[in-house]
């Protein structure tokens, strides 16, 4: 396993971060079980989740599995602003200041049960620690920003985690570049702990990243952590039914077919799996810090993890990036 800082911070992490949204979802107790096991075997010391994977549960599967007399060796991160047991689309509508909150109220529901109010960080991350079983977070990340609620109120709060000790660096998902560098703007001036990262969707045939957000993040020194980098295992042999509804509707109707066959066509003579092949492409990104996947089996962790390990030879690398700028 290789393994990196993460930005300008002083934490290191490894490679190949083990995603674990499908926890609780399309993988049960045991075989998540099985696979934070396998990924320790292998080195990997990071692990990434969200208090809204599969209703919580992925927290609380997680926070199971990991041997918690090695805590102080692994680095647990966790997300923050969305509402547990909310659908993709109630996530949408939220996010986009669309949701019908006297209609959710009628259903036990508040308006500050989601978001980037004070209110809000602080009470999830005592759930978060709670259903994690531990003290504190190596990584506390913004899954979303959020219009609604001035950033320095945000930051503000995740600085006083930071300070109590729940919390040792934060970080952002799915910003954009002028989010993520008002929010550094912001951190600076007012004295506050910084984004040290910021999780970017990021694979052979979505790179709308490279046109400012990497770029910034770069230039920043702010680590990227690129998620969904198996395009939902369409390119990869899969289908898009499989993945999450907000993943399927995405990558699927049958746009990337004839990709996915080149791309087929490219590992089988290089030896690998396609999966490995987008995995690899991935990590020789320069601006990419980490990747972060999921796997069904440890079978399929540990081809992944070889590929962490040893890299993709660069010719093959150079025939799957001419996939992706195809239009």
């Amino acid at each position: 396993m290789r393994y990196t800082r993460l930005g300008a911070s002083g934490l290191t992490i490894s490679s190949l971060v083990l995603g674990t949204a499908n926890f609780g979802d399309t993988v049960d107790t045991a075989a998540a079980t099985e696979l934070v096991a396998a990924a320790l075997d292998a080195g990997v010391t990071t692990f990434d989740t969200a208090d809204v994977y599969a209703g919580s549960k992925s927290e609380q599967i997680l926070g199971a599995a990991l041997p918690h007399a090695r805590r102080d060796q692994l680095v647990i991160c966790s997300k923050v602003g969305l509402r547990p047991g909310d659908s993709d689309a109630d996530h949408a509508a939220v996010v986009a200041g669309r949701a019908d909150h006297a209609e959710r109220w009628s259903h036990g529901i508040a308006p500050t049960d989601a978001g980037l109010s004070r209110k809000h960080v602080i009470a999830a991350v005592e759930d978060s620690l709670n259903r994690l079983r531990t003290d504190y977070l190596d990584l506390y990340q913004v899954h979303r920003f959020d219009p609604d609620v001035p950033l320095e109120e945000t930051l503000r709060a995740l600085e006083d985690l930071v300070r109590s000790g729940k919390v040792r660096y934060v970080g952002c998902s799915a910003y954009a570049a002028w989010q993520l560098y008002r929010a550094l703007w912001l951190s600076e001036r007012e004295g506050l702990a910084r984004f040290e990262s910021v999780q970017v969707r990021y694979n052979l045939v979505d790179r709308k990243a490279e046109a400012e957000l990497l770029p910034a993040a770069s230039a920043a020194g702010v680590g990227v952590l690129a998620f969904q980098v198996l395009a939902g295992g369409v390119l990869t042999g899969g289908s898009a039914r499989s993945s999450r509804p907000a993943v399927a509707g995405r990558y699927g109707g049958g746009a990337l077919t004839g990709r996915a066959e080149r791309l087929a066509a490219i590992s089988e003579s290089a030896g690998l799996h396609p999966a490995q092949v987008c995995l690899g492409w991935a990590l020789s990104r320069p601006s990419v810090t980490a990747a972060i996947v999921g796997a069904g089996s440890a079978r399929q962790l540990a081809e992944l993890i070889a590929v962490a390990t040893d890299g993709v030879p660069a010719q093959t690398l150079a025939e799957a990036d001419s996939i992706g700028r195809d239009e």
